[in-house]
């Protein structure tokens, strides 16, 4: 009876030991879900939709493996789009994004929401300079200083791309070669005359239903299309750029290369004979392709009516070129614009000033791996992006698994962007005016009969002018 009672009480304290056990297990537990929850960090970029995103994502995927606590979400949204709810978002001081998507001629609308970036943070000598120079390093008005704002992490150009299949013909080319005395190859094109010849001999001979494919689209398309071309004029013209084929920074090609005196920006430089001969030039690639009264060309559709195999090549980003089909991508091949040089187009990513100190850290962590040249290879292996970085290209143009087309396409883009400088401009009212007003002066000659373009140019250049009057004053 003793060794009842006895066992009993045992029994009694074991299972008050087990319950008190079981209590501690779980409010340990519960501090320590709970305190591992404060630690995780969770971070928002935005940027446009496409293979560029997925690239980011994945680099976001490796970068969080070796960072436990973190996550890093990329919010996919359209093209015409994000930069709207970005701005929306930010007006109101929000953490919502924490790294943030922007184009080159959007650059100075999103600087001042952006931390300023210190250039030692990343190996800028790796970095493919007129990429970055172009949105990545902005000129500050309050400031009167240059400041670093965002990086590049792919490289995007303006360039040609052609059907090998169209170019390599001997027959057409002697035949081409007899009639107009130049070479039919896009690779040795010096002039943008030989683009209206060709677009010309393939369309009379019913070879292709249009000629090389432009951007003529209203609502932006044109200011990315006509720089290209009067980039060709602008170089060689003292009397716009004196000395400064690239104009001034910010600026750049549709502005004069200098500022009068009293000024506090340069004049611009499209409302001169040169302009003119480039609009002019501009106006007749378009009459080679459907009427812009029509169908518009522009970034979303370029690739696919170049994939029907109706156009022998087209003007375009090399951003583009994943959304032709397999096909005819396979068939292209890609050189400079005429005379020698390229557009740059690229995108960059930045990081919110409103961010807590801890994630600002974090985000610059995870630009810095972008841009890494490991990853930067990854980018083209996989995604078909071209790399930024500099020794990435390297071990690419020498990667001996990448089939011909491939290096092909790295050493044309390679060459093209170290002499990316047929820019618009990417000032302040860039977006909000200079975009807007030149394209629709532009259009409006590219779809009448009766409008003369001197004088679209220069109705174009009095908005301009006024535009930055009224923001420098």
């Amino acid at each position: 009876m003793h060794l009842n009672k006895t066992w009993r009480a045992l029994s009694r304290n074991l299972v008050i030991l087990i319950l008190v056990i079981i209590v501690i297990i779980a409010a340990v537990g519960g501090y320590l879900a709970l305190h591992k929850s404060s630690k995780e960090t969770t971070l928002n970029v935005i940027t446009f939709s496409g293979q560029s995103a997925d690239f980011i994502q994945y680099a976001a995927n490796q970068f969080v493996s070796s960072h436990p606590g973190v996550k890093i979400n990329v919010i996919q949204e359209p093209f015409s789009e994000y930069i709207s709810d970005e701005e929306t978002s930010l007006a109101g001081h929000s953490t919502q994004y924490a790294i943030l998507g922007y184009t080159s001629t959007s650059a100075q609308d999103i600087s001042k929401y952006l931390l300023p970036l210190n250039s030692s943070d990343f190996n800028m000598s790796d970095i493919i300079s007129p990429q970055e120079d172009f949105g990545g390093i902005i000129y500050n008005v309050s400031s009167h200083s240059y400041e670093t704002i965002g990086i590049a992490y792919e490289t995007a150009i303006y360039l040609t791309a052609y059907n090998i299949k169209i170019f390599d013909n001997s027959t057409l080319a002697s035949e081409f070669s007899s009639q107009y005395h130049m070479n039919f190859s896009p690779t040795t094109w010096k002039n943008w005359t030989v683009v209206e010849d060709v677009d010309n001999f393939l369309t009379s001979k019913g070879i292709t239903k249009y000629g090389f494919l432009i951007d003529d689209h209203e609502n932006h398309g044109i200011i990315d299309a006509y720089p290209a071309i009067f980039g060709y004029y602008y170089r060689d013209a003292y009397s716009l750029n004196h000395g400064n084929y690239s104009g001034i920074p910010g600026f750049n090609i549709m502005f004069e290369g200098y500022t009068l005196p009293g000024l506090n920006y340069p004049l611009p430089s499209f409302n001169s004979s040169e302009g003119v001969q480039a609009l002019e030039t501009y106006k007749t690639l378009v009459s080679y392709e459907v009427s812009p009264s029509s169908e518009q060309i522009q970034y979303g559709n370029l690739p696919t009516i170049y994939s029907s195999g109706e156009a022998p090549g087209a003007f375009l980003f090399i951003t583009q070129l994943s959304s032709i089909s397999s096909n005819v991508s396979s068939e292209t091949y890609l050189a400079p614009l005429p005379g020698g040089y390229a557009e740059t187009g690229t995108d960059f990513l930045g990081i919110n000033k409103y961010l807590p100190a801890s994630e600002q850290k974090i985000a610059l962590e995870f630009l810095e791996f972008l841009v890494s040249p490991k990853v930067q290879e990854e980018a083209f292996i996989k995604f078909g992006k071209f790399p930024v970085s500099r020794e990435a290209f390297m071990q690419l143009m020498s990667n001996t698994s990448l089939n011909t087309q491939q290096l092909e396409w790295l050493k044309e883009v390679y060459k093209a962007s170290s002499n990316a400088f047929a820019n618009p401009p990417n000032i302040p009212v860039t977006y909000s005016s200079l975009i807007p007003d030149f394209n629709d002066q532009v259009f409006n000659y590219l779809t009448s009969t009766s409008v003369s373009p001197s004088s679209v140019l220069q109705e174009a250049a009095n908005e301009w002018i006024a535009s930055l009057q009224s923001y420098y004053s």
